[in-house]
């Protein structure tokens, strides 16, 4: 936290106990001439702290706009002048200005609506890019059909970059309007050495095409009707609660799916349900090292798996406590479970919310294997979402509710990727 930010801090806080002693002071029966002069003092400070408040959050925003800056200007190879004029403007933008949008129920301008404008979408939308944290991360790697440098990509590389989905080999991707379709080739064409006036054999060659419609996700917050009238002071929280929202429920319904508001439009089908191979552990032999190993090595074939390293393994909660608390005997040697798949070349991550425990037809693991996994497995993210101001379901209570809803789904065009492990009887 910086100088600027902490000031801030200190006196919104300052500014939320004086708030609270003027409202117990105005209960009170009667008023002795000590708590009156307390009152009187605290009221002829408040426009001062105000002001003051206000120069804070400016000194603020103007910091944070320095940072954008610094981030968008200072690491731009490999961009074209489309991309860096794109990076300028969300440089600009600010999310308490789409909220100010939001509550006045008209569309943005300015810097906003010329980012919505190069990004593609109505003035009466909210660029999801927005949410990204301000560092803009690259990393080196191959892709299909897909350039990481190119805006869409890294904003969403940067919003995901923590998942357990992205730690699996889910590819995120920015779509535009309308439903979008992913292929990936699932049966390509192989080479054979051959003699003098020897024909090559015909290979058949085929390709997997996902079709993927926009089902809606939302994330509503609440906040006291007198904080509208600084709702700049706010944007760094809106931002950040939103952009946690948003990641930790697509991250999740990715694992274990999401029925959806209706029978069939917002259904998505997780990781849990998907047609994907399963591996399973039995009871017995869960608390054995050698035969959980088993399991993993098994998924090793040569073609989308060299070594154990070349397995994503995303553990679920209930899993990563029995492998780290389980003691075993291996080669004479006493050992936790976990070390002993560790020593063999196994590492994992664990995600809450897959499964807790370790019974019957409970997951423990999810498996990305790595080679060629890129598109394998698809979130789709549509890039504009829509906030929506309600001040009337709480009006009594003088609460405001801020919603954006926003538009996904999620596909496995190479399901061949995938392996999940279970545990049975």
């Amino acid at each position: 936290m910086t100088k600027v930010q902490l000031k801030l801090r200190q006196l919104r806080e300052r500014q939320s106990k004086e708030r609270g002693r003027i409202a117990e002071l105005a209960v009170c029966d009667a008023l002795t001439d000590e708590t009156r002069a307390e009152l009187d003092a605290i009221e002829t400070g408040v426009p001062d702290l105000e002001r003051q408040i206000r120069a804070a959050t400016t000194a603020a925003e103007a910091e944070e706009t320095e940072q954008r800056d610094a981030a968008a200007t200072g690491n731009q190879e490999g961009l074209d002048a489309e991309d860096r004029e794109r990076l300028e403007l969300r440089s600009k933008a600010r999310m308490g200005r789409y909220v100010q949008a939001a509550i006045e129920m008209r569309a943005v301008d300015g810097a906003e609506g010329e980012l919505n404008a190069a990004v593609g979408i109505g003035a009466n939308r909210f660029p999801l890019e927005l949410l990204a944290p301000p560092e803009r991360r690259t990393e080196d790697r191959e892709t299909t059909g897909v350039d990481i440098q190119t805006m869409p990509r890294t904003w969403l590389d940067r919003l995901f970059a923590e998942t357990a989905a992205m730690r699996l080999g889910i590819t995120m991707e920015s779509v535009p309007a309308g439903s979008t379709s992913f292929p990936v080739t699932t049966t390509g064409a192989s080479a054979a050495q051959r003699g003098k006036d020897q024909a090559a054999a015909d290979t058949a060659w085929a390709i997997s095409v996902v079709e993927m419609s926009p089902k809606r996700n939302a994330a509503t917050l609440k906040f006291s009707i007198e904080d509208t009238a600084r709702i700049p002071g706010l944007e760094s929280a809106l931002t950040r609660d939103l952009r946690m929202a948003l990641t930790e429920g697509i991250d999740r319904a990715i694992f274990i799916g999401d029925a959806g508001a209706t029978p069939n439009a917002g259904d998505i089908t997780g990781l849990q349900t998907a047609a994907i191979d399963e591996t399973t552990i039995t009871q017995t032999n869960k608390i054995k090292g050698p035969e959980t190993l088993a399991a993993f090595t098994g998924m090793v074939d040569g073609i989308h798996a060299n070594m154990l390293g070349d397995l994503n393994v995303v553990a679920a909660v209930g899993a990563y406590r029995l492998w780290e608390g389980t003691v075993i005997n291996s080669t004479s040697t006493v050992t936790t479970m976990a070390k002993f798949l560790r020593d063999a070349g196994l590492s994992w991550a664990a995600r809450g919310s897959i499964q807790d425990g370790t019974g019957n037809n409970q997951f423990g693991a999810f498996v990305g294997r790595r080679m060629g996994i890129d598109g394998a497995g698809v979130g789709a993210l549509w890039d504009a979402g829509e906030l929506i101001r309600d001040p009337y379901t709480d009006a009594a209570k003088g609460t405001v509710h801020l919603t954006l809803c926003w538009l996904w789904d999620f596909g496995l065009p190479r399901t061949s990727n995938f392996r999940r492990v279970k545990f049975v009887t």
